[in-house]
């Protein structure tokens, strides 16, 4: 699909929320279908750089070899919260803007927006101060303005995320080369015609089924789905994710790069590196990166009242309508849970927070909380970073400083 010309910056106007999630990442970075908003971009613009708040802008460059917050004489500022598909009318859209042009949401954000000259200079300084204020002059658009995420409960809403994965299955298999894409096996079972896309460097074990009636499936380079695995889509698995014997991923289940997924998930984001490599239930959910899973930890999505679920995205954040029947829970980057754990509706666990305690998870728990039965204490952050390193070079990643340094500032040291 042709995109845009035009340099292009991503910001994060500091007006989306997803808890514990945003913690160690920009709005751009979160996984919304399959893909994150800058690996949308990235394929089809002149990408130059990235504008985030301060607290996230040497983490945020250190990732992606990016500058943060220095900007061109002229460039296109596009919001990290959009939340729909790049089509070809969009594209041409924002190709389109002038400088001095601009799309904003009917709640006032700012959906994209041309500047030039000192202007564009101006721009990134307030986003790095966590406004994102329009310089005086600019035009804005709100005809038609693409939709943006604000809340954790938005990612999931069932239609966009849906749309999301289809446009993302359809980019990722169009950057395949040829010879790239494979059949099923024959010891393998394919249903429905929505499409199934194996990479060839995929394995599928014996008895594995695919069910594409709902929506397409990807299986992209290096995952495997192991023996008896139910894939039903929308469903994709990332490269090198495996998937256990006998799981069931059900429909709008999106698993990042490196993970490990067992027992019966749907209705989930991983971002990636992440394990449930056991049995038990994982729904409606968002997991970030480096979590942990123990055996047979299960997660409710559903009130016994069949009620409105309401969540607390942070310790000291206020209660929050979701506006949904259904809703599991947030894991933070690096939230660990001990074997048989209890995870309520709506819980929200914070960076770095390790549960072993026997009663249920319920509410939220606290960055960097190491609960226990015998109540709860601070994760000491030298004790957290030498347990990160460690499961982190099991994916052959090493953190750089940046990354140390955001950990330590939101451990408070």
């Amino acid at each position: 699909m042709a995109g845009w010309t035009t340099p292009t910056i991503l910001f994060d106007d500091a007006r989306g929320d997803l808890g514990p999630l945003s913690d160690l990442r920009a709005s751009f970075e979160q996984r919304t279908g399959g893909w994150t908003l800058l690996e949308r971009v990235r394929a089809l613009a002149d990408l130059v750089g990235l504008a985030v708040p301060h607290a996230l802008a040497a983490v945020v460059s250190e990732r992606h070899g990016m500058p943060a917050n220095a900007a061109p004489a002229d460039a296109l500022f596009v919001n990290g919260r959009i939340h729909v598909p790049f089509g070809p009318a969009l594209a041409a859209r924002l190709d389109g803007l002038k400088p001095g042009q601009g799309i904003q949401a009917a709640d006032g954000s700012i959906v994209a927006v041309r500047l030039s000259g000192a202007a564009c200079a101006a721009f990134a300084h307030a986003l790095a101060q966590g406004t994102a204020a329009a310089p005086a002059g600019v035009h804005l658009d709100a005809t038609d303005a693409p939709a943006l995420w604000a809340r954790p409960w938005d990612l999931l809403d069932a239609t966009r995320f849906a749309a999301l994965m289809a446009a993302d299955i359809d980019s990722t298999v169009s950057r395949w080369r040829n010879g790239d894409a494979d059949t099923v096996p024959a010891h393998a079972t394919a249903l429905g015609s929505g499409g199934i896309h194996l990479h060839r460097s995929s394995t599928l074990g014996a008895g594995v089924v695919l069910d594409a009636t709902g929506g397409p499936i990807l299986v992209d380079a290096g995952a495997e789905l192991r023996h008896g695995a139910i894939l039903i889509g929308p469903c994709i698995v990332g490269p090198g994710t495996i998937v256990g014997e006998r799981a069931v991923l059900k429909a709008r289940t999106a698993l990042g790069p490196q993970c490990r997924a067992a027992g019966e998930i749907g209705s989930a984001i991983f971002q990636g590196f992440s394990n449930k490599a056991h049995d038990g239930h994982l729904g409606d959910a968002l997991v970030g990166e480096w979590v942990n899973l123990g055996a047979g930890t299960v997660n409710s999505n559903l009130l016994n009242t069949y009620g409105e679920v309401v969540m607390r995205l942070r310790g000291d954040g206020p209660l929050e309508r979701t506006g949904r029947q259904f809703m599991g829970c947030i894991l933070g980057d690096h939230a660990k849970t001990a074997i048989g754990t209890r995870i309520m509706t709506g819980s929200s666990i914070g960076t770095g927070a390790m549960w072993a305690a026997g009663e249920a998870i319920s509410g939220c728990v606290d960055r960097f909380a190491w609960r226990t039965d015998d109540g709860q204490r601070e994760y000491r952050l030298e004790k957290f970073m030498a347990v990160a390193r460690t499961v982190m070079a099991r994916r052959t990643v090493t953190p750089g400083p940046a990354y140390e340094a955001r950990l330590a500032a939101l451990a408070g040291g």
